[in-house]
């Protein structure tokens, strides 16, 4: 396809007045479009931006301390302390669109930072896991509780 044609009117319609949903359906399709062609650094870009722009925590595009990875990972084991897999079944169903947007996003994060900056890797997870346990399940939960093992087993 054109990429370029398309990415112009991306930004056409990012300098219109929309509202969220509307911004992130466009948002989605740029960050795919950039995954697609293997522009994996514009790709995360664009989804931490949008993060930030519902309002929600991003981290910074570089790599990660141990430390940082290790104190997110003691608050995602602090969230899961005496939870079983039932528990966590019967969470409620996310609600709030900006977090579910927010997921989805991640999901595509979760792709590129693991093929360009792996140690951002489990804070992505981290952070998909500790919205999905605070906030509610969704479609995004799955593949996170996933890779979440994916981590644990090394």
């Amino acid at each position: 396809g054109d990429f370029d044609t398309m990415n112009e009117l991306i930004d056409e319609v990012f300098s219109k007045d929309i509202d969220t949903k509307e911004s992130y359906r466009v948002a989605d399709i740029k960050v795919k479009s950039l995954l697609t062609v293997g522009k994996m650094n514009e790709s995360i870009n664009a989804a931490l931006d949008f993060r930030r722009q519902l309002g929600l925590p991003a981290p910074q595009k570089k790599p990660a301390s141990k430390f940082t990875i290790i104190r997110e990972y003691i608050r995602v084991k602090k969230l899961l302390k005496d939870k079983t897999a039932e528990n966590i079944a019967n969470l409620p169903e996310l609600d709030d669109e900006r977090y579910e947007m927010g997921q989805r996003m991640n999901e595509h994060l979760a792709t590129s930072v693991y093929l360009v900056e792996p140690t951002m890797y489990p804070l992505i997870i981290f952070q998909s896991v500790t919205t999905s346990l605070k906030h509610g399940l969704n479609s995004s939960s799955s593949p996170a509780f996933a890779r979440l093992g994916m981590l644990l087993c090394g």
